[in-house]
């Protein structure tokens, strides 16, 4: 069963424990809307820094304005029953547990920075050795524990004669998801945040996501490449891991893990994620590999890019991987073994291409959306004192995609099915162009620029400017997914360069002089992310800046 560590306030916690209501003011709600009846908590008084009890979860959270404690108002709140109510005097104290939690090392063993979000999910083994710890104590202290127990019936007996605290008068009450609203109002908390994305990009990289669960974000430093996941998963109700990647790495040992020289299994960083989300299988985790190409990917990441082409339906909804560790690691891992990327899981990777970086095979990048983070505007600022929205959370059925494939879509319906034709019709004309180069793309290209068309339709209204003007789904995709392909200085790159650039301005190949005629009126435009007129406005404009560089230096590709 799921379990919580919840920080309460010393002077709060004998109120809470007298009604059989835990509460709080704001932080932590979206974490309160995850607890379910059963899920068990553990009470952690903050300034003392002890765990006093082990709690289990009756209902489901309500809100309820009625006073709780004098002088602070707590709405958002749980009922709840003691299993374990500890007496002062066997508090188990930090220094007996902060060592030896996993939740704790993945904050690099800041304790705080659990118990300032009020309400964190416990990983299975940590939940196991606080009820350990906790039990304990009741064992040496029973007597004490039968007196605060009848002390807590006849508090109960009395709070239930007189209507202090209301029953759920406005439960967490899961509706119809509205997708479209929801995007809308992910926009807006990340606008309120003070951080500056333009609202295409926000929205291109929920739909991106939500169609495949590995992401690479690309962009000068500075652009929010590793905050834009973390405040997502944030304004969504979900969780972020950071995996930073380190220059040594050469193989999975980092990532997913090995066997020591005393033989004992060492979970890697991505496993101990991918872990943490099938122990709580209804919130979404996005984990960040953060500067991901100062190790050669296709090195260190094989396996988890193998795994992620094959994965299959989940008996509860969404796609789910096979075990990630090969059969001889999984003898040695125990619990760590049948670990595998579930629905609920994603994988966002962050990179600068620059001499301390190295470059992405062919392979890796067909399995990614590519997506570049470049609109900089300097001049967008939002004061601090702008109100930040309540975060939503979002159900993790949100972020399943309608299928892995075209042929496991349903019968399309007429606006769905001109969608996919004109998806097809497109990809076959850049092909004309890609194919002598032997760039062409294949089954797999066309697959996932489908399904991010058909998933970006569904909130349409988000893909727009900051200004308000419209941005073309379909042209994001070929410039997620075609362009970071074209790598190189041959005759064949340089004519599919040429051909490409006028199949995208005006639908026919371009010579030479045509494309520098483009060029001209581009940078005279002040070389823009976007050429007006063209038929893909951003998949020109970066193919602009590639022929440009191909013109003056012999030699060209996607990255700054």
């Amino acid at each position: 069963m799921p379990s919580w560590i919840w920080s309460v306030s010393p002077e709060h916690y004998p109120v809470f424990l007298k009604t059989g209501t835990f509460a709080l003011r704001r932080v932590g709600r979206p974490r309160l809307a995850q607890i379910r009846p059963g899920d068990r908590i553990f009470a952690y008084l903050s300034g003392l820094k002890v765990v006093a009890g082990m709690f289990e979860a009756l209902g489901r959270p309500f809100e309820d304005t009625t006073p709780l404690a004098p002088g602070a108002a707590f709405p958002h709140r749980l009922r709840v029953r003691p299993l374990v109510a500890l007496s002062e005097e066997a508090w188990v104290s930090f220094e007996a547990f902060h060592d030896k939690l996993d939740v704790v090392r993945d904050y690099a063993g800041d304790f705080r920075a659990v118990v300032q979000q009020v309400v964190h999910p416990l990983p299975t083994v940590d939940a196991k050795v606080l009820e350990f710890l906790v039990r304990a104590r009741e064992a040496t202290d029973l007597e004490k524990m039968f007196e605060a127990y009848e002390a807590y019936r006849v508090a109960r007996q009395a709070q239930e004669a007189a209507p202090a605290v209301g029953e759920a008068a406005a439960p967490y009450a899961a509706g119809p998801f509205d997708r479209a609203a929801a995007v809308e109002a992910l926009i807006d908390y990340i606008e309120a945040t003070g951080f500056v994305y333009a609202p295409w990009e926000v929205a291109a990289y929920v739909t991106a996501l939500r169609t495949k669960p590995f992401v690479i974000l690309a962009g000068v430093t500075g652009t929010g490449k590793s905050r834009l996941p973390a405040l997502v998963e944030e304004g969504t109700g979900g969780t972020a891991r950071l995996v930073p990647v380190r220059p040594d790495w050469t193989d999975s040992a980092d990532v997913l893990g090995y066997v020591d020289l005393q033989g004992r299994f060492r979970p890697g960083a991505v496993l101990h994620a991918a872990r943490e989300a099938m122990q709580h299988p209804t919130r979404h985790l996005t984990c960040i590999v953060d500067e991901m190409n100062l190790a050669r990917v296709e090195h260190y990441f094989a396996e988890v890019l193998s795994r992620i082409e094959d994965r299959h339906p989940a008996p509860h909804g969404g796609f789910e991987s096979p075990p990630l560790l090969a059969p001889g690691l999984q003898e040695a891992a125990g619990v760590s073994a049948g670990v595998r990327l579930s629905p609920n899981f994603a994988l966002v990777g962050t990179v600068n291409m620059d001499e301390s970086a190295h470059g992405f095979s062919r392979k890796v990048l067909d399995r990614a959306f590519t997506l570049e983070l470049s609109d900089v505007d300097l001049t967008a600022w939002t004061p601090g004192t702008a109100q930040v929205p309540e975060p939503a959370c979002w159900p993790v059925s949100a972020w399943y995609p309608r299928a892995l494939r075209l042929a496991g879509l349903d019968e399309p319906d007429p606006a769905t099915r001109k969608r996919l034709t004109t998806v097809m019709q497109v990809l076959a004309g850049a092909n004309e162009h890609l194919a002598p180069a032997q760039l062409q793309v294949a089954y797999r290209t066309r697959d996932e620029v489908a399904l991010f068309v058909l998933h970006a339709a569904e909130v349409a209204g988000a893909f727009r400017t900051r200004e308000g003007t419209p941005v073309d789904p379909l042209d994001l995709a070929l410039h997620m997914k075609v362009l970071p392909r074209l790598l190189g200085g041959s005759h064949p790159l340089r004519r599919a360069l040429f051909g490409l650039l006028g199949w995208a301005v005006t639908g026919d190949a371009f010579t030479e002089d045509d494309a520098r005629a483009v060029l001209d009126d581009w940078e005279a435009a002040g070389s823009p992310n976007a050429l007006p007129g063209a038929r893909f406005p951003r998949t020109a404009a970066r193919l602009c800046l590639m022929t440009a560089r191909l013109l003056e230096e012999g030699y060209t590709s996607f990255w700054v």
